[in-house]
């Protein structure tokens, strides 16, 4: 009942206080600290924070159930310049930077067996997927120089800052056809799909940052690169990690914890767009892009821990616009569940393509049939 009276409120700010459950999301590895120095389970309470997203969130997401409330059209201009909505996002950077460089400290001085220390960087690769690339996905999409700079920061935290200029100038732009490596086909599984976005989505930043900066006349240097910098940032926070580790336990809890993060937001891109594809049109240009090209789900749990991230469709279509503003659209494709579940369905192909292939066929269909044409007078 707290929750409903927290998130469906009717006032104009919408949703207003229950974004703050942005600080549970971050909560699970200090409950894991307090809850096994206390038992002494190590290993056992390791795995806690992957049991809160993957379990936990997706069973309250059926109990409290979807939400299609769309905010107010009077009240939008007033919502897009509150500091109160502005202020949440920008709270993670300093959140998620703290605790990742606390979790060196912890990997290295805590009792953890193999299994513990597995579970332990998982469990920070998940925080680095949810406070970190997420909310810096929020972030590099305002004009804002701290907001964007926030984003950067943040994906530096787990070693993608490519992810800035990649996502912003190739996924945006080519999002739904063959030339977007975030785009997966229907039928293809989220295992070579992680793959294909990890081979070719690093080297692309780099292309797409030469390209817009030949455009602009500029010369172009690898090392002067945005990309270099946050590569360059990343390096430092690996560096401050083997210090406060006290060793080379550092540098594989950083990589570690970025190459689960970095997987996570991968197969967050697969469940995104999965078997969608636009028209291309007689020109050989593809159509605008518009609500129908993204899945989106309105549970509200998850969409209140990823700042609306599942209202994907409207962020497609109108890539500026701030979380607190997302709408529902009943013409975009729904996914049956939210992406915390859709997550753990994913990893299992024959499952998820049981689900999921039926409702690509059926919206791909709708897509190509001509517009019903109004009845003559």
């Amino acid at each position: 009942m707290l929750w409903r009276v927290l998130t469906r409120s009717k006032t104009t700010d919408h949703h207003r206080w229950g974004y703050l459950v942005f600080l549970l999301a971050a909560a699970p590895p200090v409950v894991t600290w307090w809850s096994a120095s206390r038992s002494g389970q190590w290993d056992l309470w390791s795995w806690y924070t992957p049991l809160m997203y993957f379990v936990l969130i997706p069973l309250a997401d059926l109990v409290v159930g979807a939400d299609t409330l769309n905010p107010d059209p009077q009240d939008v201009p007033r919502l897009e310049r509150s500091w109160y909505f502005a202020a949440l996002p920008l709270l993670c950077v300093p959140l998620q930077i703290g605790l990742m460089l606390w979790g060196a400290h912890v990997f290295a001085t805590a009792p953890f067996g193999p299994l513990g220390a597995l579970g332990w960087v998982v469990s920070m690769g998940c925080l680095g997927g949810v406070l970190g690339i997420n909310v810096a996905h929020e972030l590099i999409h305002k004009a804002s120089r701290t907001e964007q700079s926030g984003g950067g920061l943040l994906l530096a935290s787990v070693l993608y800052g490519s992810f800035k200029i990649e996502h912003i100038y190739g996924h945006h732009v080519d999002v739904a056809t063959p030339r977007d490596n975030s785009t997966a086909y229907c039928g293809e599984h989220v295992y070579r799909f992680i793959g294909r976005a990890l081979r070719h989505n690093v080297p692309r930043a780099f292309e797409l940052e030469r390209r817009h900066t030949l455009r602009r006349g500029g010369r172009w240097r690898w090392w002067r690169s945005e990309v270099s910098l946050w590569f360059g940032c990343s390096a430092v926070f690996c560096a401050l990690c083997v210090w406060i580790a006290g060793g080379w336990l550092g540098a594989v809890y950083f990589a570690g914890q970025a190459f689960v993060a970095v997987c996570l937001l991968e197969i967050i891109n697969y469940v995104e767009h999965y078997g969608l594809m636009r028209r291309q049109l007689p020109d050989g240009r593809y159509e605008r892009v518009d609500p129908k090209h993204s899945w989106n789900s309105d549970f509200l749990v998850t969409n209140m821990f990823l700042f609306h991230l599942q209202r994907h469709s409207d962020h497609h279509a109108h890539a500026a616009r701030r979380y607190q503003l997302l709408r529902h659209f009943d013409e975009s494709p729904q996914l049956p569940f939210g992406y915390a579940a859709a997550v753990v369905v994913a990893l299992c192909p024959p499952l998820w393509r049981r689900l999921m292939d039926p409702r690509v066929d059926r919206h791909m269909e709708q897509l190509r049939r001509p517009p019903i044409q109004p009845a003559a007078s």
